[in-house]
């Protein structure tokens, strides 16, 4: 397997074939880099073996070939022999040495209780009113010419057809919801508050 962003490589072993579609590999410093930068990952096969001997075989080959246990190009923790992971017990090559994480403070984000440096310590937003209606900075203001959704005419049908110049205009006339208006207008209903509507540029 390669990473497609960090070229990362990962050699592994599935027993099914099933899963060469899907498998992502299980190995621990994988899983992780998997986690961090994606599953964008494109996957090769060695081989299918029915034998035992000759997987192993193989396994080992490729493995002693491109070094992925010491090579910082491969993933692998441990050269692959075709038929487990990691081993238990003293035989891991981890064992006995300290967890790579110790000594790494733990992030901010999610600390509770007194481990939150915010413990304690009134809200930055304590004390500042929320600006609404006339008192917002924002009160008043038009939008920009050309800016949103630009307004369609709309034609009222009936004994006497009345002009609008936008939907929103019609509905605010008729004190209504303009939904109806703009389903009979695209054709998705035949009237609207009991009326028929029309996009004014679409009348000959």
């Amino acid at each position: 397997m390669r990473h497609q962003v960090t070229g990362l490589r990962y050699f592994c072993k599935s027993t099914r074939l099933t899963e060469l579609g899907w498998y992502r590999g299980s190995g621990k410093h994988w899983k992780r880099h998997l986690k961090k930068h994606g599953v964008h990952i494109d996957v090769g096969v060695l081989g299918i073996y029915y034998e035992k001997d000759r997987c192993v075989a193989a396994a080992q080959k490729f493995s002693a070939e491109n070094s992925v246990k010491a090579n910082p190009e491969w993933a692998n923790l441990i050269d692959e022999n075709g038929l487990d992971g990691a081993p238990g017990g003293e035989a891991h090559p981890m064992f006995g040495k300290p967890h790579p994480q110790i000594g790494f403070k733990r992030p901010l984000v999610g600390k509770h209780g007194a481990d939150n440096p915010m413990w304690g310590k009134p809200s930055a937003m304590r004390g500042i009113p929320k600006l609404k209606g006339k008192d917002s900075p924002l009160y008043g203001r038009s939008r920009p010419v050309g800016a949103g959704k630009k307004s369609h005419p709309v034609i009222r049908m009936g004994d006497v057809e009345i002009r609008y110049e936008s939907v929103a205009e019609a509905g605010r006339a008729l004190g209504k919801t303009t939904a109806g208006i703009n389903r009979c207008c695209t054709g998705k209903a035949k009237t609207a508050h009991g009326y028929k509507w029309r996009y004014a540029e679409e009348q000959t």
